[in-house]
């Protein structure tokens, strides 16, 4: 996300915020963790403004898999209000207690593009 002055003491957001989450469960919970996923958080991670752009399921180890899920927020005042609304949703911390009793890892990064990231020069 970068910004650009409006010329009237206001700053105009440029560009997305991008949140990537990985949680690594056993190989067995992976499929129920999804289930629950989309049934338990899925739905209200919508309503809060958060889209899934990709998932990936990749082996973490010989007996484990790392889930991530990337989402997008229109910009960093959605990934704020967003925030706070799962802060005053019961359902959202009960959700993440029940990962956290099966992973074996979990983790949240909040992303946002490099200016000029993805023109043809920096990338060659």
């Amino acid at each position: 996300m970068s910004t650009e002055p409006t010329g009237e003491g206001q700053v105009k957001e440029q560009g997305g915020v991008d949140v990537l989450d990985l949680v690594v469960l056993a190989a067995a919970d992976v499929d129920p963790w999804l289930a629950s996923w989309r049934s338990d958080y899925l739905p209200a991670a919508r309503e809060r403004g958060l889209a899934v752009r990709k998932m990936w399921r990749s082996w973490a180890g010989p007996d484990t898999v790392a889930v991530r899920v990337l989402w997008s927020l229109r910009d960093t005042r959605a990934f704020y209000a967003s925030r706070s609304a799962a802060n005053r949703d019961p359902r959202v911390a009960a959700f993440w207690a029940r990962t956290d009793a099966l992973a074996v890892a979990r983790d949240r990064q909040v992303l946002q593009p490099l200016p000029g990231a993805e023109s043809a020069e920096v990338l060659a």
